[in-house]
This record gives C-alpha cells, sequence and structure tokens, in this order.
C-alpha cells in the first residue's frame, strides 16, 4: 500500500500510524483479578476486594467535531471544566446526545486512504474525573483497566501522559503507579472515533464510539503473578483430567525464595495441588502439570462442570503475596478423522451469531442482558455461539462457562470495505501485519481460560493473505488446545498453506457443499460460520438444511445470522416507541445500509421472532419418532452426546381434528446419548375413522436448573396417526330467491342476503339476520408486501406483472345459473398483466353457505412471467368479528418453509395478535394447513371458511399495501403501521416460502416456490348464528 504521505511517519500523532498500537501499555493477559488471600480468590469477588476500584459512572465530557477542536490541554489539572457536560462511563456517546450513530454493513464511513482517516469529520470526546486510592495500596502496583474503548485514546494521570492504545475490543492495562500523588487524583482520557485502527474494524453493525466497558483500577504487590494459562484438559481415554499451563512471574532476587501454589478444587475439597519452587526456573515462565485427576467430570455444552483453580504466590513461609482464582472445564477440542471432537464426540453446533448490542446503551452490555442472553439460548436449543466479529466482554465468556455454551470467539479483524483481491486486501500488506498479530493475541491472551471456548477465530471477511497464515502459526503454537478457523483462508487467492483447521464457508448453499466440499476436505469439518440469513420474515428451510446436515459426517452445523435485531428505540411526540435502524439518524452525506442490521431472531427488547420458534424445533437434541404407527410403535431417540434422557420426563396428548382429548405422562426413560428405544403405546383409542388424529410428544425438564424451569419442554414431535377422510361441508337446505337488476343480482331468504355486482363479479354484500359478515372481496390476489429477502432478489420488479395482476382485474364474464339445490354465480376476469384470465366461481346454498372456487388460467407457453408470491383471495371483515380462532399450524405465524414448529391444533387469538411487528414492515402473520378458521363477535356470532381441503390465511388490521415498501423499499417503521377498524383477510391456495439462505439473492427453495401455472382450489364460507 503507497502512502501519500506528507509528514514523516514519526511526525504523525499515534491514531494517524500503522506502526504504532499502543505505548506504555501491559502486555496482554488473561481476564482474572488479583486478591490478597487464596480464600478470596476462591470466592471471586473482585468487585467488593480491597484492591479493586471502580472508575464506573458519570465522567465530564467535552465533544468535538474534528481534533483540531478538541481542548488539547484538558488533561492538565488547572484546566478549567466547569462547564463540561456530564456523561455516563462506559457508555457510547452518539446515544447519549452527541454526535450520530452510522450504520453500514460493509465499507468504511470515512474516506479510505490509510493510514488516515478523514480531517473533515473525525469526533473526539474528551473525559475527566477524579479519584482517590485507599492508604493500604501504597507502596503497591497500581494498574489502570480500560475494557474497552472505541477506537482509539490517550490517558493522562494528574496531568502527565500515561500511554496510547488502539483496538476497540480488547482491554488496555497502565502501570500509573509511578503517576499517583496522596489524596485526589485525575484522570483524563481522549478518545477518537476513527483512528488507523479502524481500518481494522469495517464489521457489520453500528459505528459507534466511547468507552465501551468497565474502567477500573486494581492494585498488586510488587512482587506478582503476570499472567495464568491454566489449561484443564483430558486423557486419552477421555475419563480422566490433567490440569496443565503456566504463570508468568518476573524474575526478582525474591522471586528465588518464593512457590507458586496451584490448587484444583471441587466443593471447597483440595481434588488437587502442584508446587512450583521458583528458583528452578530461570525464565518468567513458570510451567506446572498436575498428577492425572480420575474419573473427571468433564465440561460440555450439554454437561458444563466447573471446577475452581486456584493460583498462588507464596513465600517460604507459605504466607500468600497474592492469589488469584479461575474457574475450570476439564474438556479438549481437536479435529480427528475430519470431524471436530469435544470431549471425544463429534458434537453438532447448533449456533448463532451474536453481536453485542442493546436497544438503549448500543454496544454497552449489562450483565443482566446477557444473563437473559444465555437463557433463551438454553431455551431455544442454541448451544453455540460466535463472538461475531470481536472479542466480547468477559463476563460473558463467564455466563457461557457456566452455563454451557459452545464459543467461537473472533478477534477484532474486518476489512471489508478493501475487498478480497490480493493487491487489496490488508492481509496481504506487511504494514499491516503488526496490526493483524496484536489483534489475534490480544484475543488469545486474554480469553484463553474458558473452557466454553472451543475454537479460535482469526476475523470475518478480511481477505487472504501472509498476515493470516503467519497468526494461524502463532496461535497452534501457543495454544494446541483448541482448533483455529477463519471463513477466507485459502480462498480466491494463491495462498494455499494450510490455515483454518474447520471449512467456515459463510451462506454456502446445500448445492455448493456437494460440488466443492464432499469428499475433498477429508481431514476438515464443515460448519457454517454464518448461514441462515434472518433478516425480517425469514430463516426458511431451516429444518432441510439440517436434514443434509445429518446425512454427512464431516458437516457439523454452523452459526445462525443473527441473534438479536440491532434497533435502537425512539420515541414520537406522542409517547408512542419503536424501534429505528439504519439511514434513522444519519446525515445525507454518509450512506447507510438501511435495515440490513436487522436480522436477528429476537427483537432489541429480545422478545422472540416466529422464526426462534422453527430454530428451537431444528435444533432440538431429542426426538419421538414413529415405527409402527397401526401397531402403535414409536421411537425415542436421544440426539445428545453426553446426556442421558433419563433427565428428563415424556408425555403425550392425543389430538382430534385439532382438539385435545387425552393427554398422559409417561415417566422417564433411560436413554443413552447417541442411541435409541422403542415403546408401544397400546391405550391410544381412534374411535372415527372420518377424524384427523395426531399425537404430540413432549420432553420436559424434571428439575428446576439455573437456566431452565422445571417442566420446560427441550423437544417435541407431532405425527399422525389417521389423516381424515373427506371434508365435512355440514350445508343445511333452505329456500331461497334469486332477483336481478341492472347492475347486481339478489339471492336472499328471510335470514341471508346475498348481493353481487354485475360490473365488478365481486360480492357487494353478505348479511345474516341484517349483520353484514363481509365488508368487500372475495378479489383474486396474488401479491404480498415484498420480504426483505423479496428485496434481495428483486422480487419487487421481477414480480412486478402479478402485483398489477392483484389490482388490474378487467370483468369479461359474468354469469348466474341456477342447479339443483343452489344458485352458481360466475365472475371471469382478465389478467393483461400476465396475459391469463382468473375465474371466481360461487356456489350459493339456502343456509347461506357459499363454496368458493377460484381457478388461474394461464397461456399455454408462458413466457416473461416470474413466479407468484401467492395465488389466493383477499376480503374485508367487521372488525366486530376479530375473535379468530382455526385449526391449522399455529399458534405462531408459520410459512410452507418454516413450519416445522407450528403444530395442527385449534388456536384461538383477538386479530390484534395475529399480527407480528418487524421493524421494517413487511409480510406477515401467515398460518398453513389450516381446515377452518373462524371470526367471531362476542356474541359468537360471525363467519367461518373451510378448507376443501386446506388453506393458508392471515387476518389482520391493515390491507397488503400498509406493509408494501414499493420497488424501492422505503424507509419504514411500525408506526407507520397505523390499524384499520377492518380485517384484511388473506385465503390463499399457497404462498411462496420466505428463504433464507441469505438475503441478497437466494430464492425460496423451488419446492417452496409458485411457478406460473394453471391452479385452482376451492373453500366454503358458512355463516355462524348466536349459539
Amino acid at each position: 500500500m503507497v502512502f501519500s504521505l506528507t509528514a514523516t511517519a514519526q511526525e504523525l500523532p499515534e491514531w494517524q500510524r500503522l506502526d504504532v498500537l499502543s505505548v506504555n501499555t501491559e502486555a496482554p493477559r488473561a481476564s482474572f483479578c488479583y486478591y490478597t488471600s487464596e480464600e478470596d480468590a476462591l470466592a471471586g469477588n473482585y468487585e467488593t476486594a480491597s484492591n479493586y476500584k471502580s472508575l464506573n459512572g458519570a465522567w465530564q465530557f467535552n465533544f468535538a467535531t474534528v481534533p483540531e477542536k478538541r481542548p488539547v490541554h484538558f488533561y492538565k489539572e488547572d484546566y478549567n471544566t466547569t462547564n463540561w457536560d456530564s456523561i455516563e462511563v462506559p457508555g457510547d456517546w452518539q446515544l447519549q446526545g452527541y454526535d450520530f450513530p452510522i450504520y453500514v454493513s460493509e465499507g468504511y464511513t470515512f474516506t479510505k486512504n490509510a493510514p488516515f482517516v478523514d480531517s473533515v469529520y473525525n469526533p473526539v470526546g474528551s473525559y475527566k474525573r477524579k479519584f482517590s486510592i485507599p492508604n493500604n495500596w501504597k507502596e503497591k502496583e497500581v494498574y489502570l483497566h480500560f475494557g474497552a474503548v472505541n477506537s482509539a485514546f490517550y490517558v493522562w494521570v494528574n496531568g502527565k501522559k500515561v500511554g496510547y492504545s488502539e483496538g476497540s475490543k480488547t482491554p488496555a492495562e497502565f502501570n500509573i503507579s509511578g503517576y499517583l500523588k496522596e489524596g485526589e487524583n485525575s484522570i483524563a482520557v481522549e478518545v477518537y472515533r476513527w483512528s488507523s485502527g479502524s481500518y481494522l474494524e469495517d464489521q457489520d453493525f453500528w459505528r459507534l464510539s466511547g468507552i465501551e466497558r468497565d474502567v477500573y483500577l486494581f492494585v498488586t504487590p510488587k512482587e506478582r503473578i503476570k499472567d495464568v494459562f491454566v489449561n484443564a484438559t483430558l486423557d486419552e481415554s477421555y475419563t480422566n483430567g490433567i490440569l496443565k499451563g503456566y504463570a508468568i512471574i518476573p524474575t526478582t532476587k525474591e522471586r528465588n525464595k518464593e512457590s507458586l501454589v496451584v490448587k484444583l478444587w471441587n466443593n471447597g475439597e483440595v481434588v488437587s495441588e502442584i508446587t512450583q519452587k521458583l528458583k528452578n526456573f530461570k525464565s518468567d515462565t513458570i510451567s506446572f502439570t498436575s498428577a492425572i485427576v480420575k474419573n473427571i467430570k468433564s465440561w460440555s455444552a450439554e454437561q458444563p462442570n466447573l471446577y475452581n483453580v486456584t493460583v498462588a504466590l507464596q513465600q517460604k513461609n507459605k504466607k500468600t503475596i497474592m492469589a488469584t482464582g479461575l474457574k475450570v472445564g476439564f474438556r479438549t477440542s481437536e479435529i480427528k478423522n475430519g470431524q471436530l471432537l469435544v470431549n471425544g464426540k463429534p458434537i453438532y453446533i447448533k449456533g448463532v451469531n451474536r453481536h453485542e448490542h442493546d436497544a438503549y446503551k448500543g454496544h454497552v452490555i449489562s450483565k443482566v442482558s446477557m444473563l437473559e442472553d444465555i437463557k433463551l439460548f438454553k431455551a431455544n436449543n442454541i448451544n453455540a455461539v460466535r463472538s461475531s466479529h470481536y472479542p466480547n466482554d468477559p463476563y460473558w465468556y463467564e455466563l457461557c462457562d457456566e452455563y454451557g455454551i459452545y464459543v467461537v470467539d473472533e478477534a477484532n479483524v474486518e476489512t471489508h470495505g478493501f475487498g478480497y483481491d490480493e493487491d487489496k486486501t490488508p492481509a496481504n500488506k506487511p504494514e499491516f501485519e503488526p496490526m493483524h498479530h496484536d489483534r489475534i493475541v490480544r484475543m488469545m491472551q486474554t480469553n484463553k481460560n474458558h473452557p466454553s471456548i472451543i475454537i479460535w477465530s482469526m476475523g470475518n471477511e478480511a481477505g487472504d493473505g501472509p498476515a493470516f497464515i503467519k497468526n494461524y502459526k502463532w496461535l497452534k503454537k501457543h495454544d494446541a488446545s483448541r482448533p483455529v478457523q477463519y471463513e477466507r483462508a485459502e480462498r480466491g487467492v494463491h495462498f494455499k498453506e494450510l490455515h483454518t483447521d474447520i471449512i467456515p464457508w459463510m451462506y454456502a448453499p446445500i448445492s455448493s457443499i456437494e460440488n466443492n466440499y464432499l469428499g475433498k476436505y477429508p481431514d476438515r469439518p464443515f460448519i457454517w460460520c454464518e448461514y441462515a440469513h434472518s433478516m425480517g420474515n425469514s430463516t426458511g428451510n431451516l429444518a432441510d438444511l439440517w436434514d443434509f446436515v445429518y446425512k454427512h459426517r464431516q458437516l457439523q452445523g454452523g452459526f445462525i445470522w443473527d441473534w438479536v435485531d440491532q434497533g435502537f428505540v425512539k420515541t414520537t411526540e406522542s409517547g408512542e416507541k419503536y424501534w429505528t435502524y439504519g439511514g434513522d439518524y444519519e446525515p445525507d452525506t454518509y450512506r447507510n445500509d438501511g435495515n440490513f442490521v436487522l436480522n436477528g431472531l429476537v427483537n432489541p427488547d429480545r422478545t422472540p421472532h416466529p422464526a426462534l420458534y422453527e430454530v428451537k424445533q431444528v435444533y432440538q437434541n431429542a426426538s419421538v419418532t414413529a415405527v409402527d404407527v397401526n401397531a402403535r410403535e414409536f421411537q425415542l431417540n436421544n440426539l445428545f452426546f453426553f446426556t442421558n434422557l433419563d433427565e428428563f420426563e415424556v408425555a403425550y396428548t392425543l389430538v382430534k381434528d385439532g382438539a385435545i382429548i387425552a393427554e398422559k405422562s409417561l415417566g422417564s426413560f433411560s436413554v443413552a446419548p447417541q442411541s435409541s428405544i422403542q415403546f408401544t403405546l397400546q391405550d391410544l383409542n381412534l374411535d372415527d375413522a372420518n377424524a384427523a388424529y395426531y399425537i404430540n410428544f413432549y420432553i420436559t425438564t424434571k428439575t428446576k436448573s439455573a437456566a431452565l424451569p422445571k417442566g420446560h419442554i427441550v423437544a417435541k414431535n407431532q405425527l399422525v396417526l389417521q389423516d381424515a377422510r373427506g371434508v365435512i361441508l355440514g350445508i343445511k337446505d333452505a329456500p331461497m330467491q334469486l332477483t336481478s337488476s341492472a347492475d347486481a343480482v339478489k339471492i336472499d331468504n328471510e335470514a341471508i342476503h346475498i348481493t353481487f355486482s354485475k360490473t365488478k363479479g365481486s360480492i357487494e354484500a353478505y348479511t345474516i339476520h341484517g349483520k353484514p359478515l363481509l365488508l368487500a372481496g372475495p378479489k383474486p390476489n396474488f401479491w404480498r408486501a415484498p420480504t426483505d429477502n423479496d428485496f434481495g432478489n428483486n422480487l419487487p420488479k421481477r414480480a412486478a406483472a402479478w402485483k398489477k395482476a392483484s389490482t388490474k382485474q378487467n370483468l369479461i364474464a359474468f354469469d348466474v345459473q341456477q342447479t339443483t339445490d343452489a344458485y352458481e354465480v360466475k365472475s371471469t376476469y382478465a389478467l393483461d398483466a400476465v396475459k391469463g384470465t382468473v375465474t371466481i366461481t360461487y356456489t350459493v346454498y339456502g343456509d347461506g353457505s357459499i363454496v368458493v372456487n377460484q381457478a388461474l388460467q394461464l397461456p399455454e407457453n408462458v413466457k416473461d412471467v416470474s413466479e407468484l408470491p401467492r395465488f389466493g383471495q383477499t376480503l374485508q371483515i367487521p372488525l366486530q368479528y376479530r375473535n379468530v380462532q382455526w385449526y391449522g399450524r399455529g399458534p405462531f405465524e408459520n410459512y410452507s418453509d418454516r413450519k416445522t414448529a407450528a403444530f395442527l391444533g385449534t388456536y384461538t387469538k383477538d386479530v390484534d395478535e395475529m399480527y407480528f411487528p418487524y421493524i421494517r414492515p413487511q409480510e406477515n402473520g401467515n398460518r398453513t394447513a389450516t381446515r377452518w378458521v373462524t371470526f367471531t363477535n362476542i356474541h359468537g356470532e360471525g363467519i367461518k371458511y373451510i378448507g376443501m381441503p386446506e388453506f393458508s390465511f392471515s387476518a389482520l388490521r391493515n390491507p397488503i399495501s400498509d406493509f408494501d415498501a414499493g420497488e424501492q423499499k422505503a424507509q419504514k417503521h411500525t408506526i407507520d403501521i397505523v390499524a384499520k377498524d377492518t380485517i384484511y383477510f388473506n385465503i390463499d391456495y399457497k404462498q411462496m416460502g420466505v428463504g433464507g439462505d441469505n438475503s441478497w439473492g437466494a430464492k425460496p427453495h423451488e419446492q417452496y416456490q409458485i411457478q406460473p401455472k394453471n391452479y385452482t382450489y376451492s373453500y366454503l364460507i358458512q355463516p355462524i348464528t348466536k349459539p
């Protein structure tokens, strides 16, 4: 890379240099705390420890739009900050009233000219506060810790410059012992929004800045343990534990009189103890290995068994100089025979990607929020997380250790905005190598003691080159206990030297895996680092992907993109809150990528998307399948690797035509991991040959755990015992009469009045005892409000003819015929946009029942017509009939390619509950495989629609047009969806799937598309009178 410098590199400030990454910082070390005794280290209450002082809270703050306008001398003790504002630390200043958030998925928010960043706009935040230190900290070493500062910062103590650091997602520590004074001290921090380090921080998230994690002081004796690496591993039998590792203790004269004491604890008892006399070691590195610990309880995501380790520096008289405590889990993570093995087992990664995001505080995540995410993971069978795309808050790893979540820890390295070409990517530029190395080393050194981390990732979307090859070798040398992965490794470049232990290609479809992976990488497993892009109404065909995974031994799952919608909260003048996304904050001079920041399985407040229920179902680790339905034989399958199913209870419900008629607990079954047993249920009574019978099996927790309540459903399956033999329409005969005028046809009797328009061909009025059951329709409809995936694959333009066909329908034929017991009204419309016709036939019976048939006719050799978004009709129903009950899949929204979790049953909701408010409004609320649906008022009166045999439907208080963002995807929010006093009912033969392979081109899989050809379907309308 060529730099057009007008000054020598040495004259540039650190934040515009590639060769200076830090000044006066301590070497990176593991995340642990210092204590004065072994007992305190074992307890681990660092926040109340005498050698710890938090600097979180209110700081004085000044905001400048460019470095030239910053208060240059603010760090001086006599600088007047009386009129400065107050800001909360940790916090992003863009969410505290300064500056503006920027969202781009990739590409830099400043002019790309490394190592420089914008001089036109590069805000600087100046922070200042006072603090004092306890008297007993004198004569000790005092350190200042910053958990994460975005993106680069300088620090002063008492007016003296201490140092500089960059790298927004890993800690920086400074020894400030020589800068302190008795009494009150001052600290000043100068933070730059963008720096040379920002070139490696081109991640797909909100671009924010500030002090984003904890700031605190800690004190140590002059003789101290600088670092500890504890590797709790297993022997070749995977049953016995071995504790090994090292401590870094600087060589001094006093050290030769001291010892390192490492103890392994279980429930307050010492299991193993290692004592190393330091005089036997010449270097700073003190290695240790325990004796074999027999029959250890190993750690896995299923069984996260933890032990305590204390590491103490002791004097000759065994008095503790200092100590630290860690929680360790005995486990192995390795690649053997082309599979990823944890404790010798080829686990499946049922994971998600997770950005650190808070709806109010941006990149500042509370412990409460982190715990909520962990519990939601466990509740929904998610066993793994990728820390996309940077190391996370240290508490997150503690929770993953404790609750059991596999982690791929990822370095804060992404240079997507440079592209992947060898001549452009920083990975192939020597001047960028130190920056790559610094970030990867800091990740590994900080987080190396966590058993939950089973894989290191060197970064994301950062091209490939020597920087990654060298760091792969470094990681393998310094931590042989974990595999290393990098998605771009060995792809599209001439660098073919192995530097990824896993093939993690993102968004690779089944066809690509079949053609480019299977049989070609026998030594490396395939695990998607990103897949199932869950933007908006998405996550289709997940069950199909996992059917494919289970067929191939080297396919071991992946990480869904992603966990949480990264929306912020705004409030309207009237007090209504809504979620925001890219484009809601940025000035017009800044590019933004709109709602591409909304790809989560949960909303910003962690309320689930309907897709999360599908994830839970597909990711479940147990199942019941049918062996012989007629003989009532079933099989209970244990998909866990380390858990016997006797930890759970099994129960079933017997369902007849959507209604539960029996339920029973079967108790517990002992089923070893990765095995099955068969059982028989002889007491199932299926006494109606015409009915549909289903059996729903539920596997639930027997006891309460830290993550899950007793009775929590961990797995469920619905099996068909007997299909219905036909649709019983239940039409009653009654006399009726037909009258015709110039513009209408009326069919009625004393109770029922139905009017058809001769000019429109549709029902103009449908009343029973004078009460209207319909306000409009049925009207042929082929359109849906485009989803984000639809926009990604250009459906709004490609299928525009079907949208036009839904609004431009010319009546070309209208006919009424009388049959033996009914009147038949037939309306045919020309659909000029697709050169076809659609015919609706209404067969009207005397009790008010109407059989509706719709037939689409397209030319034989139809050309230039896309697939149909849907084939159905839209109707309008009075809002008084707002109680919706249906027999079909539910209770939550489901689609043809996302319905595995939605069991057939009878469900009831208010019409308002049928709506799911995606942050960017789009298609929502569909229910598939519906046998019937009723709309009733508070008196039980209303209207019923019966499938012949079934249909899909949605019932919302807004028409499709309200959710339609047009061809150009207009900026819309939930506040733009103002509920109408009408129910808009869509009743469809089919709606296409939502897709989910990606959101930038992939269509729904072919089996979930509706190809342009002739279609017909029917359903029955029946009035419901007062019971």
